[in-house]
């Protein structure tokens, strides 16, 4: 499996090399495959070049439903054929992988939007890694105002109950 690591072996925060990422568009390598994850089980070299919709989220392991909500948001572009039914490449099922990972992180639809269509551009990697990063800060900045709060509760919990 290739790496996708956010974080760097030593757990430093370095960002993997953009052929890692499995990303939408031209970058993207195929052929890679994935015991753990759902969706990264592609393997270009051995299935047809065109995939209805079912086929797809089959291979990926997601329902058609996000599919559909992928291409709602821009985020998937298929195909059509003559009678107007949705047609995937492989390259759409790494894409799939690359945005249910960032669902995953817990990116909101706008901002895996904007990656998914920055990454597609020449000498994106800066430009995407200054969005992940300015969203990991944000949800830094949440993780320790919940942490705040907890200890808030904790406190009057402990009045409550008499403890100290």
């Amino acid at each position: 499996m290739r790496s996708t690591a956010s974080n760097g072996p030593s757990g430093d925060g370095a960002v993997a090399p953009p052929t890692a990422l499995w990303p939408c568009g031209s970058r993207s390598a195929h052929g890679f495959k994935s015991d753990s994850e759902p969706g990264l089980e592609w393997d270009a070299d051995s299935d047809p070049v065109s995939l209805s919709i079912g086929e797809l989220a089959h291979r990926c392991q997601v329902s058609t439903r996000s599919l559909r909500y992928y291409e709602e948001q821009g985020l998937l572009l298929p195909s059509r054929n003559a009678v107007g039914h949705r047609r995937y490449q492989a390259k759409d099922a790494d894409c799939v992988g690359f945005i249910q990972r960032l669902y995953g992180a817990g990116l909101p639809s706008d901002l895996i939007r904007t990656v998914v269509q920055e990454w597609k551009l020449p000498d994106s990697a800066p430009r995407v890694e200054a969005l992940l990063r300015t969203r990991h800060a944000e949800l830094s900045h949440e993780v320790e105002e919940l942490r705040s709060k907890l200890t808030g509760l904790e406190a009057v919990l402990n009045a409550v109950t008499g403890n100290k």
